[in-house]
C-alpha cells in the first residue's frame, strides 16, 4: 500500500452500465481477498449493491459523441473536479477507473500525482487510433487491465504494464442456452403484444436516450420492410428501465404506428435468447448476443461531424467486439451510410431464413476461448499493483489462509458460468460510445468516437 493512503479503502469510477457490471464483479473479488474493503467513487446500481458509496449518479457520465456531448461538458467537468478532490482527500489505497477513458484517465492522472496508485480497467482502443494517447495512459495509471488478448500484446510492445483479464460476461453467460426455456422465462407467448406464429426478431436500440432517439427510427423503418416481406414476424425489445421503455414506445409509434413492438424492461438475456435473430446497436450488447449464440447484425450511426473525425483517425476496419476478438468479420456491420432500412432489412431476412450454423460455430469457439475467471484475475492484478508500491497491503489473516496460491490458480482457471441456463447477472443492453468530452477543449485531445466496445469496446 502506498504511503499515506487508507488501508482497505478502494476508489472505483464507472461511467456506464457495462462498467457497472465489471466494477461489481471486481468489488466482489476484492472482498474475497480483503473482507474489510470499503468502496467509494462513482458507480451504478450493481456496484452500489456491492457496497459502493457513490458520490454522483453514474448516468450523468453516460453521454455520447463529439457534437452530442457538448451540452453536457460543463456538468461533466464539474463532476471530474469534485470526484478528484473527494478521492484525493479520502486517500484510498488505490483508484480503479473502469472504461470511460476520456473521463477516467484525467481523474487517474491527477490522483496518481498525489501518490495514490491507479489502474485503468478496459483498455482504450489506442491500438486502433490516436496512438499518441499512450503518453497520457502512462502518466495516468500504473497498469492497464485489458479485456482482449491482442491488446496485451500491443501494450507489451510499447513496454506499458498490462494484464489480460478477459471479460466477465464469458463466465456469467452459460455456454448453452435454450430458446424455449428463455421464452418461458419471459412468458413470451402470453406477454407478446402480437401473436407469436412466425420468426421472432429482437430490436435493441441501446440504453441511452441519445442513441435510442438516433437509431430506433432506422430500426422502425427496417421492421416495416421486413413485415411486408415476412408478415408473421414478431418484434420484441428490451431496455433497462421504464423511462426508456416509454421513449422506445413513443418513437416506435411515430415511425411505425402500424407495427406492434413488445418492450420488456430488464431480462435482456432471456429476451435476446428468445429471438431467432437480433438487430442491435454496436456496443457491449454485441458481445452478450454473441455469447448467447444468437445470429445478429450490428448497426451504428453518429453525427456527420463525429463520423468525419473518426474516419480521419481510425486504423481499423472492424468495429464490433465479436469481429475484433476474431480478427475477421464474423457478423456484418452496417456503419454510417451503410446503416439504411433497406440494407438492414435484407440482412435480417437472410439471418431469419438461414440456419446460421457457421456463425453459431464461430460464436461457440470465441466463447470457449474467452472463458476465464475474469473478476478474480482483475482483483489479483489490482492487488499486485498495491504490492508493488512501497508498503505492502496487509490482508486479513483469515482471507490470506483462504486464498492460497493453489486455490487462486484453481479459481482463475475455472469458468464460473457453467452450462446451466441461469442468468443471475442480467446486463441491460449497452452501447459503448464516447464516454465524455472533458478533454475536448484541450489543444491535443479529442473525444474518442468508439464504434465498438472497449467494454466494450471499449
Amino acid at each position: 500500500m502506498a504511503e499515506g493512503t487508507t488501508q482497505h479503502l478502494y476508489a472505483l469510477i464507472a461511467g456506464e452500465a457495462s462498467g457497472d457490471t465489471l466494477g461489481a464483479g471486481l468489488m466482489t473479488a476484492i472482498l474475497r481477498h480483503d473482507p474489510e474493503a470499503k468502496f467509494i467513487g462513482i458507480g451504478g446500481p450493481k456496484m452500489i449493491a456491492c457496497g459502493m458509496k457513490s458520490s454522483f449518479k453514474m448516468e450523468l457520465l453516460s453521454v455520447m459523441g463529439i457534437t452530442e456531448v457538448m451540452s453536457k461538458i460543463v456538468p461533466i467537468l464539474r463532476i471530474r473536479t469534485k470526484i478528484t478532490k473527494i478521492i484525493k482527500d479520502a486517500r484510498p489505497c488505490i483508484l480503479i477507473g473502469i472504461d470511460s477513458p476520456d473521463f477516467n484517465l484525467s481523474v487517474e492522472q491527477r490522483v496518481r500525482r498525489s501518490g495514490i496508485p491507479t489502474v485503468h480497467y478496459v483498455s482504450p482502443s489506442v491500438w486502433a487510433w490516436r496512438q499518441g494517447r499512450m503518453k497520457k495512459i502512462r502518466a495516468s495509471c500504473d497498469r492497464v487491465l485489458s479485456l482482449l488478448k491482442f491488446e496485451k500484446g500491443y501494450y507489451d510492445s510499447v513496454n506499458m504494464p498490462c494484464s489480460y483479464v478477459g471479460h466477465t460476461l464469458a463466465n456469467t453467460i452459460p455456454f448453452e442456452v435454450d430458446e424455449e426455456v428463455s421464452r418461458e422465462h419471459i412468458d413470451l407467448y402470453k406477454t407478446s403484444v402480437e401473436n407469436v406464429s412466425g420468426k421472432v426478431m429482437g430490436i435493441l436500440p441501446g440504453s441511452r436516450v441519445g442513441i435510442i432517439s438516433h437509431m430506433l427510427p432506422v430500426y422502425a423503418q427496417t421492421a416495416r420492410i421486413i413485415k411486408r416481406k415476412m408478415p408473421e414476424t414478431c418484434f420484441i425489445s428490451t431496455v433497462p428501465n421504464y423511462e426508456l421503455a416509454t421513449l422506445v414506445k413513443d418513437i416506435w409509434l411515430e415511425y411505425a404506428p402500424d407495427l406492434s413492438l413488445t418492450i420488456y424492461v430488464g431480462n435482456s438475456y432471456d429476451v435476446i435468447s428468445s429471438c431467432d435473430a437480433v438487430l442491435l446497436t454496436s456496443g457491449t450488447i454485441a458481445l452478450e448476443t454473441m455469447l448467447l449464440k444468437r445470429p445478429f447484425a450490428v448497426a451504428y450511426k453518429v453525427s456527420p461531424v463525429t463520423a468525419l473525425i473518426a474516419r480521419s483517425m481510425l486504423k481499423v476496419r472492424l468495429y464490433s467486439l465479436p469481429n475484433l476478438i476474431a480478427g475477421r468479420r464474423v457478423v456484418n456491420e452496417f456503419i454510417q451510410e451503410q446503416c439504411t432500412p433497406e440494407a438492414l432489412s435484407e440482412e435480417m431476412i437472410k439471418l431469419m431464413t438461414s440456419d446460421n450454423l457457421l456463425m453459431k460455430k464461430e460464436f461457440a469457439n470465441i466463447h470457449k476461448a474467452m472463458r476465464c475467471n475474469s473478476d478474480e484475475l482483475a482483483a489479483q492484478a489490482v492487488l499486485q499493483v498495491l504490492a508493488d508500491h512501497p508498503a505492502t497491503l496487509k490482508m486479513n489473516s483469515k482471507a490470506e489462509s483462504n486464498t492460497s496460491e493453489k486455490d487462486a490458480s484453481a479459481d482463475v482457471s475455472r469458468p464460473v458460468g457453467g452450462t446451466k441456463q441461469t442468468f443471475k447477472n442480467d446486463i441491460e443492453p449497452e452501447v459503448t460510445l464516447p464516454s465524455s468530452a472533458d478533454e475536448i477543449l484541450g489543444k491535443d485531445e479529442k473525444t474518442e468516437p468508439q464504434f465498438g466496445s472497449e467494454n466494450t469496446n471499449h
